[in-house]
């Protein structure tokens, strides 16, 4: 496992051996993965769970398919849908449905759109909000507002996309995770459907749950051959109220997504298929999936929405605690504990409810965290 900071609760499982790098794009991140390879001894399957990440593993993959087992679709395919200005772009060739939209390079764009409100903005590319320059999409309900926050991201960002948003609720968003060997036959699909976001309408994964959709399975394979697509990824739609159609929100490309345990714990371990086919090892037969299961994001999401988007019956597992693997949870509980203080202090402190909900993020609260928790290195390995 290897990620940067040792306050992230991944690097504390029990299962994984952990390992820091400096950051996780650019040449660096290359030598750093030659040197690990290295370490290892043996060329090992990647499972790529960061945006930029893969960015640059596509861009450098050349120099890595020899030390390591991936699959990817090509650098300009794998680009063309990471980038929010060229994927719809590519929508319109290709008949995909997507919400209307335009990219914008400065502000009379936006003032001569006729796209009707409410309408969403982000940066065209992703990479702006990865590395903290840009915030999560901002919704606008009136022209003005639209103008106010482009902006403030065009002088960030210097490309935005303004999208129509989807009218509905968060629980008519669905989403396909999938993987696609290497003659672009899809291995394992899943179809999952949001049940709450935070923030709500634009955030991520609060709720979720299994939901077969043969019509978004469809839809998802053919956009998957039109495009030749390999590896791990993920198509995220949106039922409209309105017209009753799905449209496609967002791919997720190359790596695997934030709900990709859910399908594991349903009876969908798409991981293990991909290791199994890149290591020429036979397919284990599937069972039946167990329907029940609900994956919520942490507990600090039973606080804010309650009881309300858990369906009678369900088995809630959650993102972080686990029996026989407590210390990420131990490590991530202090996060929640600052998010809960911040939530529930009345309105009328918003100084305190500020400091409360900024301290998780803060770069002190990450390293006396990452302190606290984390022994020597030997000591960490020796663990895992």
């Amino acid at each position: 496992m290897v990620d940067r900071k040792r306050s992230n609760p991944a690097l504390w499982s029990r299962y994984a051996h952990p390992f820091l790098a400096d950051a996780l794009n650019g040449h660096g991140f290359v030598v750093f993965l030659r040197d690990l390879r290295r370490q290892i001894g043996e060329r090992p399957l990647l499972v790529i769970t960061d945006e930029l990440a893969l960015l640059t593993i596509s861009e450098y993959r050349k120099a890595l398919e020899r030390l390591y087992h991936f699959r990817l679709s090509t650098h300009d395919t794998a680009s063309m849908l990471h980038d929010k200005a060229r994927f719809p772009e590519s929508a319109g060739e290709h008949g995909w449905p997507v919400p209307n939209g335009v990219v914008v390079r400065d502000l009379a764009g936006v003032r001569e759109t006729s796209l009707r409100l409410g309408m969403i903005l982000k940066p065209a590319d992703k990479r702006h909000f990865h590395e903290g320059h840009a915030p999560r999409p901002i919704t606008a309900n009136s022209y003005a507002d639209a103008v106010s926050a482009a902006e403030r991201l065009l002088a960030q960002t210097g490309e935005v996309l303004v999208q129509e948003t989807v009218e509905g609720p968060d629980d008519n968003v669905y989403f396909c995770l999938f993987y696609r060997g290497r003659n672009g036959e899809t291995l394992g699909m899943f179809t999952g459907q949001k049940l709450a976001s935070i923030p709500p309408g634009t955030g991520s994964t609060a709720f979720c749950r299994a939901a077969v959709n043969d019509e978004l399975e469809r839809a998802t394979k053919n956009l998957l051959d039109q495009v030749n697509y390999f590896g791990f990824g993920g198509l995220e739609y949106k039922r409209d109220i309105r017209s009753g159609r799905f449209l496609t929100i967002e791919p997720t490309v190359g790596r695997t997504d934030w709900q990709e345990e859910l399908a594991t714990l349903v009876g969908l371990n798409i991981p293990l298929i991909a290791c199994r086919h890149q290591l020429d090892l036979q397919p284990l037969p599937t069972g039946s999936l167990d329907g029940r299961v609900l994956w919520q994001g942490s507990w600090i999401e039973r606080i804010r929405f309650g009881a309300k988007p858990i369906p009678p019956r369900s088995v809630v597992m959650d993102g972080f605690r686990r029996r026989d693997d407590p210390l990420p949870a131990l490590v991530h509980h202090p996060c929640d504990v600052a998010r809960a203080v911040a939530f529930y202090l009345p309105p009328w402190r918003a100084g305190l409810r500020r400091i409360a909900g900024k301290a998780h993020r803060s770069r002190w609260f990450s390293s006396k965290l990452g302190s606290f928790w984390n022994p020597p290195r030997e000591q960490q390995c020796a663990f895992a």
